[in-house]
């Protein structure tokens, strides 16, 4: 910005908002070589655009260079009150007191409405992540200057997140005519979050642009991830298929091609066309990755050619070792698996992951040093509990209760931001061991640190339940009813102990049917609904919910409901027909077998 100078006071003024003024800054496109199944994420571009953001700090999800903006506004006299204020804003910018900041420039931007002002109050507005204040000043930047490319690239992006989307569209159009793509890739993108009738709005624009900007390859890649987004794939795969006319070598569309010819189902086709592809990219890493993830589900021998070909060319990239050492454990060769896991971790992002791996390869060979080795490294991560999980239990089968207690212990003064799970791990141990008093307290312990936590209140209530203390069992459910009335889990709980437990069968059969109108369709409350309306005498709703629960949940317990409330209706030989079943595959099945004894035992009075 260039001001009139009237005084030192505005001399000073100036000299700071010339250092901490407005910056451009490049954004890349964040690449979209996604899975075969994934509607999400765009296709990779290589378009580069400009965004406004505060130099400090990186936008979420973003990858930002800052590069110095000069704006050409013209020079225009202030109010003192007005360079005041801006000189508040930028000096509370400066010490991280954004409030203030954008609070100053977003009186200034509505009362100046001076373009180089309004944009300073966007940039911080992004920064805090203001989006309604965002996608006021982005419009406001439109309105007093138009042709602004930055200006409708993030009116653009800020009506898209209000899924204002057909608004959004003009101001992306208007940037594709000045050469700049992602403000509608961005659309695009986001507009998987809108519903059919938004995303079937937005098509039936696409044929006027198509008209305005024909053989526009972009425009033409854009139609077909809505048409994707929209189910339509054949129509998508026409789209597609006419932009590759335009442009065959263009990467996105022939990611995009193969990919929509996988989710049609055609994957022999997909992998085909992706091989041929591959012929004139030899050197395409995410194409040839794609190729490798298709070849995965029916020719892991083809994948791991892939992957190796790729872990060659790319040498230190720890995400292709990783893929390249899942493909050789799955194809049992052990040493290069172990070659390749140890190699991973020399790399920090991989290390702990690849410990995990190893440690489990460990336990196929039951060598116990190097499962204690393994598991042991893994610190942090999403392995770490896995981990602590496999080296409490390992070292437990091997007579070491005392050792794998003890080591869950250390985990916890070493972790203590993992305390309440790691109490959890080591109660579940002990219960395994039948050591029910010892799992509670040790469960009680962890509620005591953390009251509300709600896992730890479930966990206890089942421990209570197998312990036959139902009084407490129902007193840690509805603690945790009182926290979430909607918690589907504790719903079903509670009404399934209700009905086995007690004749509050009422209160029960509401209690699940709450659980099932928050979780439809989740096999394990079908069931509990088809037992409670057992108890409560309706045999034919009772039959038609367990059956339902069987066909989703083949598990013993539902089998022996099924065949209970059979055998109870007179149809004893399909009873036996559903309890045989189970027993085919686990002849000592102690559900079914108690289930059986219970009720042959009542028939014939033995």
């Amino acid at each position: 910005m260039k001001y009139k100078l009237r005084s030192p006071l505005l001399i000073l003024a100036l000299s700071i908002l010339l250092s901490y003024g407005c910056a451009n800054q490049t954004i890349d496109q964040v690449p979209g070589a996604y899975a075969a199944n994934s509607e999400t994420t765009a296709p990779e571009t290589t378009v580069q655009s400009k965004q406004l953001q505060p130099s400090a700090k990186a936008h979420p999800k973003t990858k930002l260079e800052t590069t110095p903006q000069k704006p050409e506004y013209p020079i225009r006299p202030f109010e003192t009150e007005t360079l005041y204020d801006l000189l508040v804003g930028e000096l509370a910018g400066i010490r991280s007191n954004f409030d203030i900041a954008l609070q100053k420039y977003l009186t200034q931007a509505r009362e100046t409405r001076d373009p180089g002002v309004v944009s300073r109050a966007a940039q911080i507005a992004a920064y805090t992540e203001n989006r309604p204040v965002l996608l006021e000043m982005s419009q406001l930047w439109v309105e007093v200057e138009p042709e602004s490319l930055d200006a409708n690239s993030l009116a653009a992006m800020s009506l898209s997140h209000f899924n204002r989307y057909e608004e959004a569209l003009t101001h992306a159009k208007f940037a594709l005519e000045h050469g700049q793509n992602e403000p509608l890739m961005n659309l695009v993108v986001s507009a998987n979050r809108a519903n059919k009738e938004q995303r079937s709005t937005l098509l039936k624009l696409y044929p006027k642009l198509e008209t305005q900007m024909p053989e526009n390859t972009f425009l033409l890649l854009t139609k077909a991830m809505l048409q994707r987004q929209q189910k339509l794939l054949p129509e998508a795969l026409v789209t597609v298929n006419k932009l590759l006319t335009l442009d065959d070598s263009m990467q996105p569309a022939i990611m995009l091609k193969a990919q929509l010819l996988y989710q049609s189902g055609k994957k022999v086709k997909a992998s085909a066309f992706l091989e041929q592809s591959i012929v004139s990219a030899p050197n395409n890493k995410r194409m040839r990755l794609q190729y490798a993830r298709f070849l995965a589900d029916s020719d892991l021998e083809g994948a791991h050619q892939q992957l190796s070909i790729l872990s060659q060319q790319y040498p230190n990239d720890p995400e292709l070792i990783y893929s390249l050492a899942l493909a050789s454990k799955g194809l049992k060769k052990h040493d290069e698996t172990v070659e390749l896991f140890t190699q991973l971790t020399r790399y920090p992002r991989t290390v702990y992951a690849a410990h995990y791996e190893l440690g489990l390869l460990a336990e196929e060979n039951n060598d116990i040093e190097a499962v204690l080795v393994h598991y042991r490294q893994v610190r942090s991560g999403p392995k770490f509990l896995p981990a602590a999980v496999r080296l409490s239990r390992f070292m437990t089968d091997h007579d070491q209760l005392d050792d794998a207690r003890l080591y869950l212990q250390k985990l916890r003064l070493d972790h203590p931001q993992q305390a309440s799970a790691l109490y959890q791990i080591e109660s579940e141990l002990l219960a395994e061991q039948q050591l029910l008093r010892e799992a509670y307290d040790m469960l009680s312990k962890a509620i005591l640190r953390e009251p509300k936590n709600i896992q730890l209140l479930y966990t206890r209530s089942l421990l209570s339940e197998r312990q036959n203390d139902f009084a407490r069992s129902e007193q840690d459910l509805r603690a945790i009813l009182q926290q979430d009335a909607n918690n589907a889990m504790a719903l079903n709980a509670l009404g399934y102990t209700l009905t086995v437990h007690t004749d509050r069968y009422e209160e029960a059969h509401k209690l699940i049917l709450r659980a099932l109108e928050l979780n439809p369709g989740d096999p394990a409350t079908i069931d509990s609904l088809g037992w409670v309306s057992y108890r409560l005498g309706k045999y034919d709703e009772a039959i038609k919910h367990l059956r339902d629960a069987l066909s989703k949940l083949p598990d013993p317990e539902v089998a022996a409901h099924l065949g209970e409330v059979l055998w109870v209706t007179g149809q004893q030989d399909e009873a036996m027909s559903v309890w045989q079943k189970v027993l085919e595959n686990d002849p000592d099945n102690s559900t079914i077998l108690e289930t059986m004894k219970r009720l042959t035992y009542g028939a014939t009075g033995q």
